[in-house]
């Protein structure tokens, strides 16, 4: 499992939009992003850094620990 921590997402819209970025990311098997604590988690064989850029490019944060 691979987990990033996401800020920028302040709402359910949010959720949607960063987890809708994250599906379409090839080697996704499923993805949950928790508003409450920020962090991503996702299941399957997907690049961490492709990830990454998937949310950045939705216009949300990816942040380090």
């Amino acid at each position: 499992m691979i987990e990033l921590k996401i800020e920028g997402a302040t709402c359910q819209g949010c959720v949607n939009s960063i987890e809708k970025a994250i599906r379409q990311v090839s080697g996704v098997d499923e993805v949950h992003f928790s508003l409450e604590t920020k962090i991503a988690q996702v299941e399957g064989s997907a690049d961490k850094q492709a990830l990454a850029d998937a949310v950045e490019d939705a216009g949300f944060d990816v942040v380090d620990g």
